[in-house]
């Protein structure tokens, strides 16, 4: 059975320094898991050798097919399928790679094998060396991998089972990529890591179980109470890799939806409105037809005048007395700095000052700045228009933030956090990209009109 699998402090008290410190003393990043194991520790160790890594769950599997994706697809592009996958994989078989290298062993206690490359290109760029290289191997842009798996006693009849991974970079430049890579795949890597030692623990336990039949009835108890944990696993697991895979590929994109790096990045005017802001986004779109033709329908937008539009059925919904208009109001065109923009009633149950924005820079055809009232905002909304090629208009959205300065006090506790994760950064993204669709299709519908008119 697994005890404490998920610790993350190395095992203390063993006297002794571990082999994996020989080839990979000074590293990046590493990463523990230990288990405590019902079974000595030679059943264990041998359970390391010969565990099936295969084996160790469909979750497993598609996370390992995922990686290996863009080899895949490369190769069968180049019309070389490659070598077919193996039927299984023990870590006694990893040193038997082409990528892969055993570093040391000692039998019964410690197991230390290595590998070099690019980990973070989408096909894995490997580069073989001699094992008895591998410690002073500093060729720049790679990256070194230790892992080692030990055993110690722990109690009579008991095993602490530890799996550690080490990565060093060689170079200022292989460290920074592998940082954008361990940010995405660091927690992948540590349940890997547990299912693996799941794995080797239950075939020890099995194996100790084998040579003791009056563990049986034990055994049979602990099946059922692991069934009910790897139901509980699953669906955790489940959650985990979707959590992930909004993290990792779903909130980045709507961060930035519409713009290039550069754009996101890059500065854009009301920035230094706030320049302590520890949130941006910022959200674009291109418009086939000029700023002068854009810049009306940003004049007019708020509560009152000409709406947002976006949804406004959802934004009357929750309070806001929104009505978008589909024609430029000249009455709505008067604005200037200082002005109040709302963004609900001004008797709405949950008013505040951040809800009756001012207009803190105004620069026609170019620029319109939103920020809450006072010296201190806790947040600007800035719209800015570029010019781009053939009288086309490219309409940036850009909001920064600063939670700290609210105005109803400090909102950066666990709950608020939490709440602005889930659900505010995915509404805000929804109601925006509507807007900018919706000033995009009434620009260029006036523009059409106007150019029909004048045929």
């Amino acid at each position: 059975m697994i005890r404490n699998a998920f610790a993350t402090d190395p095992p203390t008290g063993t006297g002794s320094s571990m082999l994996i410190d020989r080839h990979l003393p000074e590293y990046d990043v590493t990463t523990i898991r230990h288990a405590v194991v019902e079974a000595d520790p030679e059943t264990t160790y041998e359970a390391i050798l010969t565990a099936d890594l295969l084996d160790t769950g469909p979750i497993v599997r598609a996370l390992g097919a995922l990686r290996n994706a863009p080899t895949v697809i490369a190769r069968r592009i180049r019309g070389n399928s490659g070598a077919p996958p193996p039927d299984r994989m023990r870590f006694i078989d990893v040193p038997e790679t082409d990528e892969w290298m055993l570093l040391d062993e000692t039998y019964g206690e410690e197991f230390v094998f290595g590998a070099i490359g690019k980990f973070w290109r989408p096909a894995i760029e490997w580069r073989q060396v001699a094992s008895d290289e591998f410690s002073a191997f500093d060729e720049p842009g790679y990256a070194k991998l230790a892992i080692g798996l030990s055993v110690r006693p722990y109690g009579e009849d008991w095993t602490l089972l530890s799996y550690e991974a080490r990565t060093a970079t060689t170079d200022d430049r292989a460290r920074r990529n592998f940082r954008r890579y361990w940010r995405v795949i660091g927690p992948f890597a540590g349940y890997l890591m547990s299912r693996t030692l799941e794995r080797i623990a239950a075939d020890a336990e099995a194996h100790r179980s084998r040579k003791s039949p009056e563990a049986d009835t034990a055994a049979g108890d602990e099946n059922q109470a692991g069934s009910s944990r790897l139901v509980r696993g699953t669906v955790a697991t489940a959650a985990l890799l979707a959590a992930s895979a909004y993290h990792v590929a779903i909130r980045p994109w709507h961060r930035r939806w519409g713009t290039t790096e550069g754009e996101a990045r890059g500065p854009l005017p009301g920035d230094d409105l706030l320049p302590t802001a520890t949130d941006q986004v910022t959200h674009a779109i291109e418009i086939d037809a000029p700023a002068e033709s854009v810049w009306p329908w940003l004049v007019q937008i708020g509560q009152g005048r000409g709406g947002f539009y976006s949804y406004d059925w959802l934004e009357r919904a929750v309070g806001a007395d929104i009505h978008n208009v589909d024609r430029i109001v000249p009455e709505y065109q008067d604005l200037e700095e200082r002005d109040i923009v709302r963004l609900a009633p001004e008797d709405d149950a949950v008013s505040s000052p951040e809800s009756a924005p001012e207009v803190a820079r105004f620069d026609p055809e170019r620029a319109l700045v939103l920020r809450p009232p006072g010296e201190s905002p806790a947040w600007t909304w800035a719209f800015v228009l570029e010019p781009s090629d053939e009288g086309r208009t490219r309409l940036f959205a850009r909001a920064r933030s600063n939670p700290e300065r609210s105005s109803i006090g400090p909102q950066t506790t666990p709950l608020r956090t939490a709440i602005d994760y889930c659900v505010w950064e995915p509404a805000h993204f929804v109601m925006e990209r509507k807007m900018l669709r919706g000033i995009k299709r009434r620009a260029e519908r006036v523009g059409r009109t106007t150019a029909d008119a004048s045929v």
